[in-house]
Order: structure tokens, then sequence, then C-alpha cells
């Protein structure tokens, strides 16, 4: 019988400096037991005026194709054979986040939040914080691996 409280879609945001370990392990376990689709999503936040001083910005797809390069040893470490969706945006990362899950039908997000120091807190929005009060759907916030 179908547990119509697992999510159908569940979506791990990445980003090259935050790999996300525990939550690649978390969400490819669920997806796994309930059979859900497993989408990677990565959010790059490179500023638009870079193209007007001479730099060329990259696609959507070279920023995932990229992505997927720079962390298939850790996604392949951590999904094993689990298929998965990659998708990509250029965005503030936690707008991107929420916009993506939006797109993408997502049911829940799975993300790590790791230690900030006071300054942090109070100079730097926290992208975790924003997921969890914006986005259209469940999420798990997970302490960052100590790996």
């Amino acid at each position: 019988m179908h547990n119509p409280l697992a999510p159908k879609a569940i979506m791990v945001p990445m980003t090259a400096d935050r790999p996300a370990r525990l939550a690649l392990r978390a969400s490819g376990q669920m997806a796994r037991e309930h059979g859900s689709r497993l989408i990677l999503a990565y959010v790059s936040s490179e500023p638009g005026h870079m193209e007007q001083i001479g730099f060329k910005l990259e696609s959507l797809d070279q920023i995932r194709d990229r992505m997927e390069g720079e962390l298939g040893a850790i996604i392949q470490e951590e999904l094993g054979d689990l298929p998965h969706e990659a998708v990509a945006r250029v965005d503030d990362l936690g707008d991107g986040v929420v916009a993506l899950a939006q797109e993408h039908g997502v049911d829940l997000i799975v993300l790590e939040t790791r230690p900030r120091s006071l300054l942090q807190r109070v100079f730097v929005p926290s992208v975790s914080a924003k997921v969890v009060h914006h986005a259209p759907c469940a999420v798990l916030v997970l302490p960052a691996a100590s790996i």
C-alpha cells in the first residue's frame, strides 16, 4: 500500500562549498524507501553585472554539468546507483531553492545547516531559514555533517 504522506519528489540543494553529504544520504534513503524522485538543485549566485565587464557567464546547463562533475564522487559515494535529476538556477541561494522547488513540484526539501558565528547570524541571512519560511513544501533541516 502506498503511503500518502511519502514525498513523491525530494530536492537537495547543493553547492561546491557545501556538498550536503548528510542531506544526500538521508534523501537517498527516503527516495529508495518510498520510490520518490530525487532532484539535486544547484543554485549559483553569480552576479549579473559580470557580463557587462567582459566575463561570460555559464549557462544553466554548464552550471549543472560543472557541479555534477565537481561533486560527482560525493554524489556517487552517498547515493550509489540511485537515479537522480539535476537542475540549476542563477539566483540568490534561498530564493533559487524555493523557485526550483515550485517549478519541479517538490514535496520535500532536505538541506543542511552549518554552525554560524554570532556576527554571521546578525549580518548574513540564513539560507535555511529563508527556505523554511518560503518553501511551497515541507523542509527537513539537518545539522551539517561532520565528515
